[in-house]
């Protein structure tokens, strides 16, 4: 399994604790691009801007599971694989 992090913040934190098992991007696009799922566990506007399509075209296999809430469930449908915590679905 291929994994794949993006984050302004908490990067140093990450690569100590994961080092060179994960893949570190430069930007959003660049974690993206390529990937079976996305896994947003934050609020950050980088994040917010990302729409449907933008998975759907950066993404191999599109898929989200939205850790924040961040996202309408209903602009997703029947457009990428979307999950929410908390949704119950």
């Amino acid at each position: 399994m291929n994994a794949s992090c993006f984050s302004l913040k908490a990067l140093e934190g990450v690569k100590r604790i994961f080092g060179d098992g994960v893949e570190y991007a430069d930007s959003v696009e660049d974690c993206l691009t390529g990937a079976d799922c996305a896994i947003i566990v934050t609020e950050w506007d980088e994040f917010r801007r990302l729409k449907p399509d933008d998975f759907v075209r950066l993404m191999r296999s599109p898929a989200v599971v939205d850790g924040r809430r961040i996202y309408d469930p209903e602009e997703f449908k029947g457009k990428v694989k979307f999950a929410a915590i908390g949704l119950g679905e």
